[in-house]
């Protein structure tokens, strides 16, 4: 009865850091929260273009840019998700061996496992998120600055 009605009046409490975030989805008024508050806009758009590729940009700005420009953050943006899935995967990979081998260190089954732990996948996409596998956007950044995906600068970027 009482849950009915808050949904009629919409009177649900939001507590913690995104609690406007919740209200009012993307916009936060120009608060920026973790390692976003230490990046500049050009940085964030950097890393976002990279992550989410070509969405990032609207329709219209699609249309007008130059097929070479769509071409080349496409290619990058696979180039990444290739990298980043495949990391997921040695992460997972990690975990499962020392689980299987700290609870069953003489099975076929373990061994065969440490064996093949290496082989993964680059079409491969996980659904375990970087959240689960407590990887941070900064070692993201890290990630991606290493494997020449963002530029060795990136943290030296100024919006121009």
């Amino acid at each position: 009865m009482k849950l009915e009605k808050q949904r009629k009046t919409n009177n649900f409490e939001y507590n913690g850091n995104y609690s406007e975030y919740q209200l009012s989805g993307n916009n936060l008024n120009g608060k920026k929260y973790g390692l976003d508050s230490q990046l500049n806009n050009y940085q964030i758009f950097l890393y976002n273009r990279v992550l989410f590729g070509l969405s990032v940009y609207s329709q219209e700005e699609i249309k007008e840019m130059h097929w070479e420009k769509r071409k080349r953050i496409m290619k990058v943006h696979k180039r990444a998700k290739e990298l980043l899935n495949v990391w997921k995967q040695q992460v997972v990979n990690s975990w499962s061996t020392a689980f299987f081998q700290a609870i069953f260190p003489k099975t076929e089954f373990t061994e065969y496992f440490v064996k093949t732990a290496a082989d993964t996948d680059k079409d491969y996409s996980p659904k375990i998120s970087f959240k689960e596998l407590s990887i941070t956007k900064k070692q993201i950044i890290e990630k991606l600055i290493q494997e020449g995906i963002l530029p060795a600068n990136f943290y030296q970027l100024k919006t121009t």
